[in-house]
């Protein structure tokens, strides 16, 4: 398995290493090394190695990642045990050029993971948008095709590879964290001091653009009953800490990342959780967050986009209210009724806990053991 970041939270790729570990497959996950990490390790039956690229610590961002992609291919056919490999999964459209040279010509098979839609990726506010929007998608463009299998995060996503590629259907493995007990935990009230009065909505992700933190927290402030947490890192974090600090922002908490292991029984302390994912690029429209399945493991309702995969969990299962994530006033009206109105806040909890006997990891890692149990037939 190959992964341009460090491996440190990348709970997909974990999940799906740790799956096929345990089906008796010999699984080696190729990552990028920094200071203070471990060169290798051994993690629930399979492999982690981790690359030291020197091209790393280039600054520039024209240059830069293109050498960056050039050196880690080139490292990853180098690797000691490299003839031995049967399969090469290339996890997002960065490894794809890695993976691709790897198997010309030595029998090897090819999985591609799509983990989203590479030809709508999100440059919003990127000074380099412009260039990047026409490089990013073209390692899918070039390799796609040569791929054995192809796997991706939803069905909106897999219909539009079909229809860009002509490829056959991906198989779609979601996003989904394993099944958890529904564990009501009182940890994020007790950490960062929450008064017992007020309910807990919660977000957790990535603290970037785009995923209606902004609006969500504007919200807040027309809800004097509810506080309003943002769980997770990202270079807008210390920016939100300054308006929290200032006042403009009252009744939000901002802690930071968490480790990934204790993150259930955050989640499990919160009254709804939020996912408002905003329609900025193609990617986002038909996005479909882990972290409302997360949710949903927690036994919680979801307020979540009017975007079509998003809405087609949410509305399909009954879990929450979806609504217009650039509009604080409509996200505080429906977070303020879900909370209010006791029977709808009862339906949709009860709801999502049978959605999360559906929506879990059990249930999709036999879809992706299925496809490696076939591949090449």
């Amino acid at each position: 398995m190959l992964v341009l970041n460090e491996f440190t939270h990348d709970a997909r790729v974990q999940r799906e290493a740790k799956a096929l570990a345990a089906a008796n497959h010999n699984v080696t996950v190729v990552a990028l090394w920094k200071a203070g990490l471990k060169r290798e390790e051994e993690r629930d039956g399979y492999r982690v190695v981790r690359l030291h690229l020197r091209s790393r610590g280039w600054r520039s961002r024209l240059v830069a990642p293109l050498v960056k992609y050039v050196e880690y291919a080139f490292r990853v056919g180098q690797l000691p045990d490299s003839r031995s490999v049967q399969v090469y999964h290339a996890h997002a459209v960065q490894t794809l050029p890695a993976a691709w040279l790897a198997t010309r010509g030595r029998g090897h098979r090819l999985v591609y993971d799509a983990h989203e839609l590479e030809t709508g990726h999100n440059f919003h506010g990127f000074r380099l948008a412009g260039i990047y929007r026409h490089v990013w998608p073209w390692p899918e463009r070039a390799f796609i095709r040569s791929a054995d299998a192809t796997i991706t995060v939803n069905e909106g996503i897999a219909d539009e590879l079909v229809r860009l590629y002509g490829i056959a259907d991906p198989v779609v493995v979601m996003n989904c964290p394993e099944r958890q007990p529904f564990n009501k935990s009182t940890r994020l009230r007790d950490e960062l001091g929450i008064p017992p009065g007020l309910k807990i909505a919660l977000y957790q992700g990535g603290v970037v653009g785009g995923r209606g933190i902004e609006p969500f927290l504007y919200a807040i402030q027309r809800l004097p009953e509810v506080a309003g947490v943002v769980l997770g890192d990202g270079h807008l974090l210390e920016e939100y800490r300054t308006r929290a600090e200032s006042g403009l922002w009252q009744r939000v908490y901002l802690p930071g990342k968490v480790p990934l292991d204790d993150l259930p029984h955050y989640t499990a302390s919160a009254d709804v959780g939020v996912t408002l994912i905003q329609d900025i690029c193609r990617s986002y429209h038909l996005a479909l967050p882990n972290k409302l399945f997360e949710y949903l493991q927690a036994g919680i309702p979801v307020l979540g986009s009017n975007l079509p995969e998003i809405a087609r969990i949410i509305q399909g299962y009954n879990v929450g209210l979806v609504v217009d994530p650039d509009d604080p006033d409509a996200i505080a009206e429906a977070l303020g009724r879900l909370l209010r109105d006791t029977d709808l806040y009862a339906r949709s909890s009860a709801k999502a806990r049978q959605a999360a006997a559906i929506f879990n990891w059990d249930r999709e890692k036999v879809k992706l053991l299925d496809l490696y149990q076939n591949l090449g037939k």
